[in-house]
């Protein structure tokens, strides 16, 4: 192996891992100031650690939206300017959440929902769900399309968003948050990285997994980069510049989105 000076190592807690589709909303959501974070069980609690910082507590699966209601409605009895933002996956939307946004839907809150729908069970070994278009034993079956149910269940608003595209979420969590006396339901869709994409994935979404790389010229130490959490990430504190471990990264793009100087490109585009 090659000896890495521990200058360079980023202290960090356990993480999403590289290119999780969940990093991009979990980075604009935690620069939310006066929000309350509702996570749920699922890979995307590690949305709560450090540095994104962007979940307050979560209770049991599937119980993220119904816990979002009860804090909207006491956030506005005790005349909190606070919003409630919560969150959870596609198969446990399907397993127990369409509960919880029946609630919110039926008794009426601010809440703003967010399915982080990955196209996948990520947390428990990538088994198929409703929203996948396969079952358990990986045959076709009938796709149950997230975006319908919500709104058969008299949710109004409804936007679809690519959590990658940092500019769009960050839209699309404006256009939430400007809800002030109804629901809204925000659905991020991207294919977890770690999962074998199906024919139907290839077909919608842009695969292209090519690596960022650092231009050590143009960066300017300031660690913004870092401030994603992506574990490929490396700082060497010596010299005061970034880079990325190409073995790992699979050019999710949100370290370039965020960098200021754009020192971070896609490897061979400059």
């Amino acid at each position: 192996g090659v000896d890495v000076p521990d200058s360079c190592f980023v202290p960090r807690p356990p993480a999403l891992c590289a290119g999780c589709p969940h990093r991009g909303f979990f980075y604009e959501l935690g620069k939310r100031k006066d929000t309350v974070m509702i996570g749920d069980i699922g890979c995307y609690a590690l949305g709560g650690s450090a540095p994104l910082n962007a979940k307050d507590l979560a209770v049991c699966m599937g119980s993220a939206f119904s816990v979002a209601h009860g804090f909207s409605h006491g956030l506005q009895l005790s005349d909190q300017k606070k919003r409630v933002v919560a969150c959870m996956g596609d198969s446990t939307f399907f397993h127990t959440g369409i509960n919880s946004l029946t609630e919110v839907a039926y008794n009426g809150s601010n809440a703003i929902c967010v399915i982080l729908d990955n196209r996948i069970t990520g947390m428990t070994g990538h088994q198929d769900n409703p929203g996948t278009g396969y079952n358990i034993k990986g045959e076709p079956a009938t796709l149950i399309d997230v975006e319908t149910v919500v709104k058969a269940l008299g949710i109004k608003n409804v936007r679809t968003v690519n959590p990658l595209d940092l500019k769009a979420m960050k839209e699309t969590l404006d256009w939430a948050f400007a809800i002030e006396d109804e629901p809204s339901v925000i659905i991020t869709k991207r294919p977890c990285v770690l999962k074998k994409f199906s024919k139907e994935d290839k077909a919608q979404f842009n695969l292209d997994k090519t690596p960022c790389v650092v231009d050590r010229d143009t960066c300017i130490g300031c660690k913004k980069c870092l401030s994603t959490g992506c574990p490929t990430l490396r700082y060497d504190s010596e010299n005061k510049k970034s880079s990325i471990v190409q073995a790992d990264c699979v050019g999710c793009t949100v370290c370039m989105q965020v960098c200021p100087v754009q020192a971070i490109s896609r490897k061979g585009d400059k």
